[in-house]
């Protein structure tokens, strides 16, 4: 039994979310063979992602049952605050699977979701806020490929 009251109900005001939710869906079975260097790969996008985006979001990621070792890196990032969300399915739910539940726990307005292994230019959310902002008939914006080899260093140095 709880006696008294409960201290959060004191509270004066609660975190809201950010406008907008990134949400990466990562999925890494294992490191090895075309999974080898997944885990660098992860950290190389997210970090992209942080960097480049040029305006405030939330991070959720959803782990369609990966390995321990992507687990155990993603918990770390999420212990440092530079994950804000983060869902662990023990399985692997399919993309579909996985949509359903990354869509319906973003809590952003605006939700820019990708996968594991994307890239992301300076400025790619401003931008895709911008283009929502100016149409606000418009539904969804997605990019194009680059037919140019991007410098990857200097996309997150």
């Amino acid at each position: 039994m709880r006696k008294g009251i409960n201290p959060v109900k004191q509270l004066q005001t609660v975190e809201k979310p950010q406008r907008v939710t990134a949400a990466v869906l990562n999925h890494i079975p294992f490191l090895d063979g075309f999974y080898a260097d997944m885990l660098k790969v992860l950290d190389l996008s997210l970090t992209s992602l942080r960097k480049n985006a040029g305006m405030e979001f939330d991070l959720l990621v959803y782990d369609n049952g990966s390995c321990a070792e992507a687990r155990a890196y993603l918990l770390s990032e999420f212990e440092k605050g530079s994950i804000q969300t983060l869902i662990l399915s023990d399985r692997n739910m399919g993309k579909g699977g996985a949509w359903n539940v990354m869509l319906q726990a973003a809590p952003g307005e605006i939700i820019a979701y990708a996968d594991n292994d994307v890239l992301y230019h300076p400025g790619w959310l401003r931008e895709t806020v911008k283009v929502l902002d100016t149409y606000p008939n418009v539904g969804m914006v997605t990019s194009r490929p680059f037919h140019t080899k991007p410098d990857l260093y200097s996309a997150v140095t």
